[in-house]
């Protein structure tokens, strides 16, 4: 029982007693002081914040900790740092180093609202999905299937890779960009940005899902089998494609949360950073890796009936160049 509870009771006591003594007065008085200290007490702290009050001259209370966003500088170091692995293998770079730099960008954000939340999830299972699989092709398969192979180089040869690592290491940086939006926005998930951050969970998902299957029959028929069954019966390239529809999502994610603002100013330069990281992978799957399979698939099975019917029914995907048959 603290000082001012203890004085109310004292002062029912004596009044159940005796109403005009001395003794009442004296409680009566102690308690309307007690009253006004208290009242004074309330008076001199303000809550200006969720999580600080401040005291009548200006001096802050802190509530709780304030969540830390990561800065430029650590972001890009969490994106260069899985790519050095290119130093060691140069393919490490755009894959391993992918993987892992897009997830360990994404897991310095602190936990927000459920928009940024379910971002930084799909950003983060994109990265580990990714690596995972990598693994497991290096430990468990052949190197003509993972072409993982380590070539002997001097420490020169190996500085020279500096630009590509350097290169990358921004790309991925940029890919990580628009999470930092959707957290800094802090929009409720409602609307067309709720469903944005799902498709980019799914389109991340769908690509996980080809790659899968893609493993399954071929460890099943054999390394060469012609895969064109469960995705690949209308997508030649599903793990391409889910890729570049989860970044896209993920993209047009930061843009809706932004618009939920209005404030496009404010947003301005990770907004740009967003879209040079979305070029950058289109550029890399639309422009690179989707053509470059294709080629691939018409020298090996071009002569094939069963590969031409298949490339009849199905869709390459997005794609910036079409290889001649």
């Amino acid at each position: 029982m603290n000082a001012f509870s203890f004085k109310l009771l004292l002062l029912l006591v004596v009044l159940l007693t005796t109403r005009n003594s001395r003794a009442f007065q004296h409680a009566r008085i102690s308690f309307r002081k007690s009253a006004q200290l208290s009242a004074v007490s309330r008076s001199k702290l303000a809550v200006v914040s969720p999580t600080s009050t401040t005291l009548r001259g200006g001096a802050l209370l802190p509530l709780s900790a304030p969540s830390t966003i990561p800065t430029a500088l650590k972001l890009f170091a969490a994106s260069a740092l899985p790519t050095c692995l290119g130093f060691w293998k140069t393919g490490y770079a755009v894959s391993y180093g992918y993987g892992g730099a897009v997830a360990a960008a994404a897991l310095l954000y602190p936990s927000a609202g459920c928009l940024s939340n379910l971002h930084k999830i799909a950003l983060v299972f994109y990265g580990l999905r990714l690596n995972a699989f990598l693994l497991y092709r290096n430990v468990f398969l052949p190197e003509d299937v993972h072409q993982m192979k380590q070539k002997p180089a001097t420490l020169k040869e190996r500085a020279k890779r500096l630009p590509i690592i350097l290169s990358c290491s921004f790309l991925y940086f940029c890919l990580v960009a628009p999470l930092r939006v959707t957290h800094l926005a802090n929009t409720p998930m409602t609307g067309a940005v709720k469903y944005s951050v799902i498709a980019s969970l799914f389109g991340f998902a769908f690509g996980a899902f080809g790659d899968f299957w893609k493993q399954v029959v071929k460890a099943t028929k054999g390394k060469d089998a012609l895969v064109t069954s469960g995705p690949f019966a209308l997508l030649r390239h599903p793990n391409y494609t889910g890729e570049l529809f989860g970044w896209f999502a993920s993209f047009l994610t930061a843009v809706l949360a932004v618009a939920k603002t209005g404030d496009f100013k404010a947003n301005a330069l990770w907004l740009s950073f967003s879209a040079v990281g979305m070029a950058g992978i289109y550029f890399v799957l639309a422009g690179e890796a989707a053509p470059g399979l294709e080629k691939k698939h018409q020298s090996k099975y071009g002569s094939s009936p069963e590969y031409q019917a298949w490339c009849k029914r199905s869709w390459a995907g997005p794609m910036l160049k079409v290889q001649s048959k």
